[in-house]
């Protein structure tokens, strides 16, 4: 097994793909997608499996990603909100 840095960028349309795909995750991280640029590619770090408890009370497998904000630090955010970009950074 090869581990290594890849590279996401996040939702252009969260909220559609809120709606449509990822239902379970809560409005709050949405208010985290706003620590990154649009169309701006961040390094995953580092992943881990996440169990999350829905508001029905149902278990929800995934994951979360280690990367760094516009501010400089690192956050734990859901993988959901990104979408892969691939082992380089997209440029412009």
């Amino acid at each position: 097994m090869t581990n290594g840095i890849f590279y996401v960028t996040v939702r252009d349309d969260f909220k559609k793909a809120l709606q449509d795909y990822f239902p379970y995750i809560a409005l709050s991280y949405t208010t985290i997608a706003k620590n990154f640029s649009k169309g701006k590619s961040y390094p995953v770090l580092s992943v881990k499996h996440t169990t999350l408890i829905a508001d029905d009370e149902k278990n929800i497998e995934t994951s979360q990603f280690l990367v760094p904000t516009e501010g400089g630090n690192f956050i734990w955010v859901q993988a959901e909100i990104f979408r892969f970009v691939g082992v380089e950074p997209e440029t412009s």
